[in-house]
């Protein structure tokens, strides 16, 4: 039992009640024990029988505070470095996360909710856009408003990580209760894992109701894409909150990041047209290779219908890959960029939560 990080009372249980009557602070008739103790040791200043710490310390006998670090437990509660493997820490600390993560449950239930009313509102504006001529306008649009909805959904979901933890992590560093790799690794796994449920709900109900080729081959690499994009962005928010280390600062931070990606996602300025002094920029933006590789699946082996009135038809999907210049980079390096992107950001995450602690 502690006061203010000073050991009050260290013993079992049945000590416990005799150690309180010892010292002036008997139990009360038909009072709890454990809110007893709790009461005299978490009083305050405009509380009746409140004591500094000092003082409470000198009521205690000095036995009482003794720590006996094989008491009640099989193990000892004071661990060498390197007792427990790395591999049952990271098991321990998974099983924590999912456990933090079930008691965000509502959250998660809204979060999903959420996912399909916006996935039910994208797919009901641009229901079955078919294959005329009037799908060539509006396909690009719904195409890259998919990556930016789960970039944002993502990025935000886990912007408050690292920060809400960050006392409880550095003092459990501080006690050497576990290798910070194994911490890192079990939390991002645990909310990837979480956090994937939601691209996946998103694509079954946009993809279809959209109206996009009707093969499972391409619906598959659309919702990995998808997958892939909110990993993506995921890895980004982390990777600032680690770096920032406050909730406000990861809020000032993160919308720049964001808006740059967006703005170079190769919608709004196609790669075709992109000036050369802004490659690198182009190049930075995770949005762009998961709209240029959805782009690609989606106009690959597309046909297109033209009606005898129609003028100066399109007569299928390589004439927009063509136009947009979108096919500078495969559908394969789209996906091994996104992955090279998120494993990155994770990397210099791993590093702010390792080494950026004051």
């Amino acid at each position: 039992l502690l006061k203010r990080g000073q050991i009050i009372f260290f013993g079992s249980t049945r000590r416990a009640l005799a150690a309180f009557s010892q010292a002036g602070f008997p139990v009360p008739a038909l009072t709890n024990p454990a809110d007893h103790m709790i009461d005299i040791l978490s009083a305050t200043p405009i509380q009746e029988g409140f004591m500094e710490t000092d003082d409470l310390i000198k009521k205690f006998d000095s036995s009482s505070r003794v720590i006996d670090p094989e008491l009640g437990v099989d193990i000892p509660l004071l661990l060498r470095e390197g007792q427990v493997p790395w591999i049952d820490q990271f098991k321990i600390l998974c099983k924590r996360n999912f456990h933090e993560q079930s008691r965000k449950r509502n959250i998660i239930a809204i979060s999903l909710f959420q996912t399909i009313v916006v996935a039910v509102l994208i797919g009901t504006v641009f229901f079955r856009i078919g294959t005329g001529q009037a799908s060539t306008r509006v396909r690009q649009p719904v195409l890259f408003f998919c990556c930016i909805n789960q970039g944002m959904f993502g990025s935000l979901a886990v912007l408050n990580s690292f920060p809400s933890e960050r006392a409880l992590s550095l003092r459990e560093r501080a006690a050497g209760t576990y290798n910070i790799s194994a911490y890192f690794l079990a939390k991002t796994f645990v909310d990837a894992v979480v956090q994937l449920i939601t691209p996946v709900l998103f694509s079954l109900t946009v993809y279809f109701l959209t109206g996009f080729q009707n093969d499972v081959n391409k619906f598959f690499i659309f919702t990995a894409f998808m997958m892939l994009t909110n990993l993506c962005a995921t890895s980004v928010a982390l990777m600032v909150s680690a770096l920032c280390r406050t909730t406000d600062f990861s809020v000032a931070v993160l919308p720049m990041a964001l808006e740059v990606s967006r703005l170079f996602g190769g919608f709004f300025l196609s790669p075709a047209l992109l000036p050369p002094y802004f490659a690198w920029l182009d190049a930075l933006s995770f949005y762009k290779y998961a709209y240029v590789g959805i782009s690609q699946n989606e106009l690959n082996g597309l046909v297109l219908s033209c009606q005898p009135t129609e003028s100066n038809c399109i007569r299928d999907g390589q004439y927009t890959i063509d136009l947009l210049g979108l096919d500078y980079i495969s559908i394969g390096g789209c996906a091994g960029v996104l992955i090279a992107y998120m494993v990155f950001t994770r990397f210099v995450a791993f590093f702010g939560v390792k080494y950026l602690k004051n």
